[in-house]
């Protein structure tokens, strides 16, 4: 998952762990429970990430001084860069802060969250989250923070273009954009550059009643529902003139995000919450809201995108009930609503939900969650095909490009056997 730039000051790099043997007694630990040592690792998001992780940490060990946390926080880019090496050289940490579980878990390298987890944490997790962190039934992904995505529009816009409420249909959407180009903005302002162009093209195939998978698992990436779709935007950028200048070029962050800060844009795809909110418009003075999707017609559910980081507890021989231990310490609603809550998020759990569901930030990403809808991230071919649509669907958008010649593309990708 392509992600927006993230301040870069990790604690350190990962480099070879010592792993401490499970079961070491600790000479000021409790008669009773598990004791021991585990090596942690999690994502930094901010810089408040760090002071979170330190802080619970000295808590948790303090009710459980049996139990050592080995901790570190490493920015993404060099998490990204470590993970593969960690994987390679078995120098595997216990608890991981990642946003990729499924190639772990079909190694056979991971615990089941039911291992690691209470009853009562796994129960409060949003159901729409679990199916996508399970493979075959079983969960191994455990959900740690979300976005969605939705309709993002400029109240002023749609004031001076006559536009009474964000439009619900493509038809609406169509008629609305027009409305917005004529009274000067871009009307809608559509991202399939290289950036995350699987993101924008999942919400207008869904929103259509396709999607790269069916019911079956089976990639239909070239479906007469996704051809349709791809058409539709097309002729957005081609006959209704209505998006920026070369769509097929434009990044999500630097190009759409950015001019819907400075006012330029009537509608674009964003994210309520996150990186959208606090880098770009945290200081902006664009008065926005934010809407569920367009659909090609109402008789389609509501629906979202859905993404998500999760943690997953690597298998190490008796130290399950260590992992378990910590994990229902993280989980507690307040430690929980607490980094959700400073770091821009929307939450992965039901009672932190309820928490926020009447935030005025929060509340329109929060009332998306459970209809959320998720890349297909436990087919293996999934990484070699956003990697595809990235860089070719936005060719779709040059004049005389036909888009069901990219989208057959791609869905070669899909059946190739490399």
């Amino acid at each position: 998952m392509r992600r927006a730039p993230r301040i870069a000051a990790g604690i350190g790099l990962l480099g070879a762990v010592g792993l401490a043997t499970a079961g070491t007694a600790v000479a000021s630990g409790r008669a009773s429970g598990p004791s021991g040592s585990i090596n942690v690792v999690m994502a930094q998001y901010s810089s408040k990430t760090t002071p979170y992780w330190k802080d619970l940490v000295s808590r948790f060990e303090k009710q459980d001084p049996q139990i050592h946390v080995n901790l570190r926080v490493i920015d993404w880019n060099t998490l990204l860069q470590q993970v593969p090496t960690m994987i390679q050289t078995h120098s595997y940490p216990d608890i991981l802060n990642f946003n990729n579980y499924a190639t772990y878990a079909k190694a056979g390298l991971l615990f089941p969250a039911s291992d690691v987890l209470s009853p009562a944490v796994r129960a409060d997790f949003i159901k729409s989250f679990v199916k996508s962190d399970s493979i075959g039934g079983v969960q191994y992904g455990i959900p740690w923070i979300a976005s969605v995505r939705g309709l993002g529009y400029n109240k002023a816009a749609f004031a001076k273009a006559g536009i009474a409420k964000p439009p619900q249909t493509w038809a609406q959407f169509v008629t609305d954009a027009k409305k917005a180009t004529k009274a000067g903005y871009i009307g809608y302002c559509l991202p399939l550059g290289s950036e995350e162009a699987q993101a924008e093209f999942s919400l207008w195939a869904w929103s259509n009643g396709g999607g790269w998978v069916n019911s079956a698992g089976k990639f239909t990436i070239n479906s007469p529902k996704n051809i349709q779709a791809l058409n539709f935007l097309a002729k957005l950028a081609n006959v209704d003139k209505v998006t920026e200048p070369n769509p097929g070029s434009t990044d999500r962050t630097s190009g759409c995000w950015a001019d819907f800060a400075t006012g330029k844009v009537a509608m674009t795809e964003i994210m309520p919450l996150g990186t959208f909110q606090t880098s770009f418009m945290a200081k902006s003075k664009v008065n926005w809201a934010s809407a569920p999707w367009p659909r090609a017609n109402l008789s389609i559910p509501k629906f979202t995108l859905g993404v998500q980081d999760v943690l997953m507890a690597f298998k190490r021989t008796g130290n399950a009930p260590l992992d378990k231990a910590f994990l229902d310490f993280v989980y507690q609603k307040s430690n929980y609503l607490n980094f959700v809550q400073r770091e821009g998020f929307l939450p992965a759990t039901a009672s932190a939900s309820a928490a926020l569901a009447h935030n005025p930030v929060d509340a329109t990403g929060i009332a998306l969650l459970p209809s959320a809808k998720f890349y297909p991230l436990t087919n293996p071919k999934w990484n070699q095909i956003q990697a595809a649509v990235q860089s070719q669907i936005g060719t779709a958008m040059t004049p005389g490009t036909s888009p069901a010649s990219v989208l057959n593309s791609l869905q070669q990708v899909a059946t190739s056997g490399r």
